[in-house]
């Protein structure tokens, strides 16, 4: 069995580090670089991958904010247009810095992308900082799973490191939705 599970990791592994980063990935992000300490998964390919799905994420939900936004939105909730426009003034002179203050803030990723969409932020600009950015957020999330996995091999020695790393993923997925922010009902209802 563990023979099975060695081959099939890095490939359908690296394809669920694509789709979850896609979606919100830090604590997929995090188990890849436990896993990638571990030696299941290359961490290069890992820190490459998370990336790039991350970018093309923010890339949709950018998107979907900038497509949708103004005709579904705006008719409904009239003060959603007097705080898009503070928040377009702010992005528009540091659009690098917010870019990273919402790539850090747990569940605000996919809500932020979708704010730079409704903003009159360059598609451009989007891009070269959201490169950037999921490609050093990518670095460390991966970094801390990847020391975290690595100590605990060598702890851990043997079968040990089997027990680990199922505990590991048993843990992720089991805090996984408790890890929603808590204001998340109120951002729906505004």
């Amino acid at each position: 069995m563990t023979q099975s599970l060695t081959h099939l990791l890095p490939h359908y592994g690296l394809l669920a580090v694509f789709i979850g980063t896609f979606l919100e990935g830090e604590g997929v992000l995090l188990a890849a670089g436990i896993l990638a300490g571990s030696g299941l998964l290359h961490p290069v390919s890992v820190w490459g991958t998370a990336s790039l799905g991350a970018w093309t994420g923010h890339l949709f939900w950018f998107w979907v904010g900038r497509r949708f936004g103004t005709r579904y939105l705006f008719p409904r909730f009239k003060r959603l247009q007097e705080r898009v426009d503070l928040a377009d003034q702010v992005i528009r002179r540091h659009p690098g810095t917010a870019i990273l203050i919402l790539q850090y803030l747990y569940g605000a990723r996919i809500i932020g992308a979708i704010a730079f969409g409704l903003t009159h932020l360059s598609l451009g600009r989007f891009l070269f900082f959201e490169a950037l950015n999921c490609t050093v957020w990518a670095v460390i999330v991966e970094s801390l799973g990847y020391f975290i996995g690595e100590g605990v091999i060598r702890f851990f020695h043997g079968w040990g490191q089997w027990i680990w790393i199922v505990l590991t993923l048993a843990a992720v997925v089991w805090i996984f939705p408790y890890l929603k922010p808590k204001n998340f009902k109120r951002a729906k209802e505004v």
